[in-house]
C-alpha cells in the first residue's frame, strides 16, 4: 500500500520519493520492475494546466509542477491528474476503485482510528465506518446500499417538497385572483358609490337651482321696477324744481299788484308711490314641497348602495337552528329545526325555566360572543312575527319588556300593514314593500344589529350602540295568524355548504 511519502509513477508501480529521486539521477533512469523510462518531472498532456489556488491538486505530482486533479479515489483517498490517473483506467486491480470530482480534504473519508477508507454503515450507530470497527452483532451495508435507500427517502423529500411548493404555487395564484376580485368588486363599488353621490349632487345641485329661481326672478324684478321708480322721481325732481324757480321769480317781484297778478296755485299734494311692490320672501309652502322632494330622491339613490351592503354582509352568513328547550310550550319545532309554529293560542303554561310562558318565542342555537353573523327567516304572508336578538340571561318569563335595555333587539310585524322597532321608546316603522324573508345582521365589535328586507334588498332598520354585555343568540316569534286555528311557521333558511350561501335565499 502507497505510503504518505510514496509515489504511484504511470506505470502503476510505487515508490519513495527518495528512492525515485535517486533512480531518475542515474544514467538509466527506468522503473527496476517494468523498466517503462522515469523522469523527475513527468510529460504532462499538453491540455494540463498548472494547479490554479482554487482548484484541487494532483496529490501524485512533484512540488516543483503540480496540476490540478481531474478525479479522486475513494479507495486510495488521493487525488489524480489526467497523467497519474492512467494506471487507475489501464490496471486491472484499480480499475474497481471508485473515482468521483475532485474533492477537497480527503482524509475525512477515512476511519479517525484506523485510517480506512469509510466504505460501511452502521445502521445501529447511524455513521459510516471502516473495515476495522465493525463489532460482532453490529448489523453493517455498503455505504453504496445506505445510499440508495437514502436516494430513494431524498426523491420522495424533493417530491414532497415540490408538491409544497406546487400547493403555495397554487396558494399564491388564489391569493393573487382573490385580491384581484376584491380589487375589482372595490373599483365597481367605488364607481357605482361615485355615480349615487353624482345623482345625489344633481339633485342638490337640482334643487337649489329651484330655490334660487324666484329669488333671481325677484331679483330681476326688483331691478327693472328700480329702473322705473328712477325714471318717475327725476321728472318729479325736475318738475318740483321748475316750480321752485317760478315761486322764487313770483318771490322776488316788487310790485305788489303784478305779485298777486302772477302768485302761482300751490302746486297737488305729492304723492310718494315710490314703495317696491315686488314681494321678495321666499314662499314657504314651495320650500317645503321642494325640500321634501329632494330629500326622497336623496333617499332613493342612497338606498341603492344597499345592494353593495348586502353583498359584503351574506360573507357572514351562519347556519341557525332553533332551540327546542327554550320555545315556549304553543310552539311546535319541526324536526330539522329550521321551521317553528304555532299550535295555538299561547297561554300561560308552567315547564322548564329555559321555556318562555308568556312570550311565544323561542331561541336560535347560535351563540354570539364575538365578530359578525347573518341569518335569513322566512316569513311568508304570516300576519305577524318578531324577529331580532336576545341576550342570552335577559328575562324571558313573567312580565317582560321588549327593549334594549333589557337584552331585546327586535323588530315587530302586526296585521294589517304596522312595523315597529321595540327601542326604548317604540318606533313605527314605514316600509314601502312587505317583506317575505327578513335577514339579520349581527356586528357584535361594532354594537350594532340591522334588518333587511331580501326580496327587494332594501335596509329596514338598525339598533345602534347596542350594550351586548354577553353572548346573546338569533330570537324568533311566529305570532298566530288571526282567525286560523293553525299558523303558517316561520322557517329558517338554509346555508348550502358547498359555496355558502343560502340555499333559499
Amino acid at each position: 500500500m502507497a505510503t504518505e511519502d510514496s509515489v504511484i509513477k504511470s506505470c502503476g508501480h510505487s515508490f519513495s520519493k527518495s528512492c525515485l529521486d535517486q533512480q531518475v539521477d542515474t544514467s538509466n533512469p527506468q522503473c527496476p520492475q517494468c523498466l517503462e523510462a522515469l523522469q523527475r518531472a513527468q510529460r504532462a498532456d499538453l491540455s494540463l494546466l498548472p494547479v490554479k489556488s482554487a482548484e484541487i491538486p494532483c496529490n501524485m505530482c512533484e512540488e516543483s509542477q503540480t496540476f490540478s486533479a481531474v478525479k479522486s479515489c475513494l479507495t486510495c483517498l488521493l487525488s489524480y491528474c489526467e497523467h497519474h490517473l492512467k494506471p487507475h483506467q489501464s490496471m486491472e486491480r484499480l480499475k474497481g476503485h471508485k473515482l468521483v470530482e475532485p474533492v477537497e480534504r480527503l482524509d475525512e473519508r477515512a476511519c479517525s482510528v484506523h485510517g480506512r477508507p469509510l466504505d460501511l454503515y452502521s445502521t445501529r450507530d447511524k455513521r459510516c465506518i471502516c473495515a476495522l470497527c465493525v463489532k460482532p452483532g453490529v448489523d453493517v451495508i455498503p455505504v453504496e446500499t445506505e445510499r440508495k435507500i437514502r436516494e430513494v427517502d431524498l426523491q420522495n423529500t424533493i417530491k414532497n417538497l415540490e408538491s409544497m411548493i406546487s400547493q403555495r404555487e397554487k396558494k399564491l395564484e388564489d391569493l393573487q385572483n382573490t385580491v384581484s376580485k376584491n380589487q375589482a368588486e372595490i373599483n365597481r363599488e367605488q364607481t357605482a358609490i361615485r355615480e349615487v353621490f353624482s345623482a345625489v349632487m344633481d339633485a342638490v345641485r337640482k334643487t337649489e337651482e329651484e330655490l334660487h329661481a324666484p329669488l333671481e326672478e325677484g331679483r330681476r324684478s326688483l331691478d327693472e321696477e328700480m329702473k322705473v321708480k328712477a325714471q318717475q322721481v327725476h321728472k318729479d325732481i325736475q318738475k318740483y324744481t321748475e316750480i321752485i324757480n317760478g315761486f322764487n321769480q313770483t318771490k322776488n317781484e316788487e310790485d305788489d299788484i303784478i305779485f298777486l297778478q302772477l302768485y302761482p296755485s300751490a302746486p297737488a299734494e305729492f304723492r310718494d308711490d315710490l314703495r317696491v311692490s315686488i314681494d321678495t320672501e321666499l314662499n314657504f309652502g314651495s320650500m317645503r314641497n321642494i325640500t321634501t322632494s329632494v330629500l326622497t330622491s336623496i333617499r332613493t339613490q342612497l338606498e341603492n348602495l344597499c345592494s353593495f351592503e348586502m353583498r359584503r354582509i351574506q360573507r357572514f352568513l351562519v347556519d341557525v337552528t332553533l332551540d327546542k328547550e327554550t320555545a315556549h310550550p304553543a310552539l311546535e319545532v319541526f324536526q330539522d329545526g329550521k321551521a317553528v309554529k304555532v299550535k295555538g293560542n299561547g297561554h300561560n303554561i308552567p315547564g322548564d325555566p329555559k321555556q318562555s310562558v308568556l312570550v311565544n318565542g323561542i331561541l336560535g342555537n347560535l351563540q354570539i360572543k364575538s365578530r359578525k353573523a347573518f341569518w335569513v327567516a322566512e316569513v311568508g304572508q304570516k300576519t305577524g312575527w318578531e324577529l331580532g336578538v336576545v341576550r342570552e340571561n335577559a328575562n324571558r318569563k313573567g312580565k317582560v319588556s321588549y327593549k334594549p335595555s333589557e337584552g331585546y333587539w327586535i323588530i315587530v310585524f302586526c296585521d294589517p300593514n304596522t312595523y315597529g322597532a321595540f327601542e326604548e321608546k317604540p318606533v313605527q316603522l314605514h316600509l314601502s314593500t312587505k317583506p317575505q324573508k327578513v335577514g339579520v345582521f349581527v356586528d357584535y365589535e361594532n354594537a350594532l344589529i340591522s334588518f333587511y328586507n331580501m326580496n327587494d334588498l332594501s335596509h329596514i332598520y338598525t339598533f345602534t350602540q347596542c350594550r351586548f354585555n354577553g353572548t346573546i343568540r338569533p330570537y324568533f316569534n311566529p305570532h298566530p295568524n288571526k282567525n286560523v286555528k293553525i299558523a303558517d311557521p316561520m322557517i329558517i333558511s338554509s346555508v348550502n355548504p358547498n359555496n355558502n350561501h343560502m340555499s333559499e335565499v
